[in-house]
């Protein structure tokens, strides 16, 4: 009986152990594959809870784009804001001035990586599709939204939530829409977000189209 106990106890213990050396690698190769799922989820969820509009997977030529179009991973049009959203997965930590081009991200194997600026990229995005609808910036009408994965550690410096810009955890995503769209500003007018709407879904269709057959051509 002994005996069997303490093969019991070795087991659990083997087996504790197997899942802790498992449970990282584990835990990354889920967010890797799963994460820009998982914010479309929380995305359509939102919309459909709050009657709102959602276009997935956008891709337009704006001002600048040369070679290659600008793509956008979605866009949620609200009562009083319309949301640009990308997803991005990282692993380790972020750190750097969120005014610069690049951030620093030291990974779980602890090298030291220089990345380009998400919160950056993104809200240059913003800006070019705020000049190709001719809305101004200072109209604050967009927000530029970057979803992390939960695994990625980001100082206060870098995550944030102003009004134009955020840089914060898919496991705030749904809250922190709610809480924006309690904001003490004007909505938007129903028929300016359906005409905002129906002009991006017809000019990304259209797009895509030209890139399909330019490279059914090529």
């Amino acid at each position: 009986m002994a005996a069997w106990i303490v093969l019991s106890i070795i087991g659990v213990l083997f087996l504790a152990s197997v899942f802790s050396l498992l449970y990282n690698p584990l835990k990354r190769f889920i967010e890797r594959h799963h994460h820009k799922k998982k914010v479309y989820k929380k995305l359509y969820y939102f919309c459909e809870e709050e009657d709102q509009l959602l276009l997935n997977d956008v891709t337009l030529y704006l001002p600048g784009d040369k070679t290659e179009p600008t793509k956008f991973d979605h866009i949620v049009f609200a009562d009083k804001y319309v949301y640009i959203i990308s997803s991005v997965c990282l692993f380790g930590g972020v750190y750097g001035n969120v005014e610069d081009s690049t951030l620093f991200l030291r990974d779980y194997k602890n090298r030291i990586i220089r990345i380009n600026n998400p919160i950056m990229k993104n809200e240059n995005k913003v800006r070019k599709l705020e000049a190709v609808l001719g809305v101004p910036h200072s109209d604050k009408m967009f927000v530029s939204v970057v979803v992390y994965n939960t695994s990625l550690i980001a100082p206060k410096g870098i995550a944030k939530k102003e009004q134009t810009s955020w840089f914060l955890p898919i496991t705030e995503l749904e809250k922190t829409l709610k809480f924006a769209e309690k904001d003490n500003v004007e909505p938007i007018e129903h028929t300016k977000t359906a005409a905002l709407v129906s002009m991006i879904k017809e000019r990304s269709d259209r797009t895509k189209e030209e890139i399909l057959a330019h490279q059914a051509n090529a």
